[in-house]
């Protein structure tokens, strides 16, 4: 299985994947962490930012339209299965990571939390590519009305795992609520 780290270009916190997080980018503390579960064959930063570079991904330039459903579409023609992930979600750790792999049966599973699904916490394969393709044909743009149009599988997770950072709020409390070795 490879990991794909989604990283768009931030009109809230401009540069976040950058910011310093527990002694390193933030960029780096996620694939590191996707790294050290042993795993994944590639990790790759899918990135419109192309000078956005980590030390445990290869970063591969995103020309996609900009929305996020064709990014996870493009990837998923392109490499068939992937976990695809927040490159701004620095509490992601190990345990979440196996469990989703754990929990992955060949079809596309999501995290869930109450009733919100995540759609870049997620493992995306082939079993979801024709309704993607359909129902972005049909005028779609939102991968989540999608997940739940097509209700995707899914399993429970820590919400407070899936945490994005997207303000300078949300940065000081990950540097204040992380627990930093």
């Amino acid at each position: 299985m490879i990991a794909i780290i989604f990283a768009k270009n931030s009109q809230r916190l401009q540069n976040k994947h950058n910011m310093e997080i527990c002694g390193e980018k933030m960029i780096d503390r996620i694939s590191r962490t996707l790294s050290e579960t042993g795993r994944f064959c590639n990790i790759i930063l899918f990135t419109k930012n192309f000078s956005l570079k980590s030390n445990f991904a290869v970063t591969e330039e995103d020309n996609t339209n900009g929305i996020l459903f064709d990014s996870i579409l493009y990837c998923l023609e392109k490499y068939h299965e992937f976990l695809a992930i927040g490159g701004d979600m620095p509490y992601i750790d190990k345990k979440s990571i196996e469990n989703i792999l754990d929990n992955y049966k060949g079809n596309s599973v999501a995290y869930k939390s109450g009733n919100f699904y995540q759609p870049l916490f997620a493992i995306y394969s082939m079993d979801v590519e024709q309704p993607m393709l359909k129902s972005r044909k049909d005028g779609n743009g939102s991968i989540r009305k999608f997940m739940y149009e097509y209700s995707m599988l899914y399993i429970e997770g820590d919400q407070e795992r899936l945490k994005s950072i997207n303000t300078e709020e949300d940065l000081i409390d990950a540097r204040k609520n992380l627990r930093c070795p």
